[in-house]
Parts: C-alpha cells; sequence; structure tokens
C-alpha cells in the first residue's frame, strides 16, 4: 500500500539493492517504466534515485504497458528493467516487477535484494538518467508479427489503463477501423 508499506525511501533502497545486484551481473544500465496510477512518477523518481546511487544508468521509458518495458530491455539493450506498477490491485496498491540480465526476479531472488538492503551491502555510484520513447518501435515489432486477412471494426475497452494509449494505434497499424 503506497505510503504505508510501499514508501518513497523504500523504494529507494530496493533501487539501491537493484543496482547492487545489476552491478554483481556485469550490467551497467536499467531500464524503468511505470503504468498509469498517480503514484507512480514519485515512486519510479525514487527508484531512478536508488538504481543512480547504485552507480547503474536509468533509460526511463516512462508511462507503459509491462510488456513495453521487457521489450524496451531488449530493444535498448540492458536485458534489465524495473515496472513500477499495481497490475490488477486496488489505486492505493503499487509495487515492482523486476527483470536482471533477462531474468525476472521472484521468490529467493526478492529476499536476496532485502538482505542485501538490511546489511548495506550496496553499492555506490553516479549513474546517469536518460529518456527513450520505445513506443513506436514496440508497436512496430507487434504489427509486424501479425497479417489480418480482412478488415475488422473494432471497439477497445482498456478499463482505463495504459493500453489505451496504444491498442488504438496498434490495431490501426493491422489495418482495422477502431
Amino acid at each position: 500500500i503506497v505510503d504505508k508499506t510501499l514508501t518513497i525511501d523504500a523504494v529507494e533502497a530496493i533501487g539501491r539493492a537493484i543496482g547492487a545486484e545489476a552491478r554483481a551481473h556485469g550490467k551497467r544500465a536499467v531500464c524503468s517504466g511505470r503504468d498509469g496510477r498517480l503514484s507512480g512518477p514519485k515512486l519510479a523518481q525514487a527508484l531512478a534515485r536508488g538504481l543512480q546511487a547504485s552507480g547503474v544508468d536509468v533509460i526511463d521509458v516512462g508511462r507503459v504497458t509491462t510488456p513495453m518495458l521487457y521489450f524496451a530491455t531488449h530493444h535498448l539493450g540492458t536485458g534489465s528493467g524495473v515496472m513500477v506498477t499495481g497490475s490488477h490491485n486496488p489505486p492505493d496498491y503499487n509495487g515492482l516487477k523486476m527483470m536482471l540480465a533477462g531474468e525476472t526476479l521472484s521468490g529467493e531472488d526478492i529476499q536476496k535484494l532485502r538482505r542485501r538492503i538490511e546489511s548495506g551491502e550496496l553499492k555506490s555510484g553516479s549513474g546517469s538518467l536518460r529518456t527513450a520513447d520505445v513506443a513506436s518501435a514496440y508497436l512496430e515489432r507487434v504489427s509486424g508479427d501479425i497479417k489480418i486477412k480482412r478488415k475488422m471494426h473494432i471497439a477497445v475497452d482498456c478499463g482505463n489503463g495504459v493500453p489505451g494509449a496504444f491498442a488504438p494505434e496498434l490495431y490501426r497499424r493491422l489495418g482495422c477501423e477502431v
């Protein structure tokens, strides 16, 4: 729960731990993205501060879908990324989906980050921050894989989620009337 169990300080510390782990894997850059939740910008900024403080460069891809962040890690050559997202949870929730060196972190890997924070086993440095727009490349990649045999008229309801910003353009590229 944002500002209760998930604070700005906690996210910054998690960013430092992810940065230390990224460096242990020989990675010097991490992509970051966020969903459309109101808490997303401040949490993404805290994450970036933590990553940068560990000596890792941050490539902020902005407000995107989780699959777009995963695409960004490949497209931008980092192999690593963190998505600030509450997924399907209520609006006052948020969280982090993490990928390092091509592997999604879960279970024991997440506990390893917690132990890094608790023990102070972190790295120091001064990473950079830059932004990148991957939307066009992502839409091109997806639409290049799909061929629709006949023209379709469709309606898209993304439930106020981030896909609503990208789905209409994707379907137009596929030749659909949206």
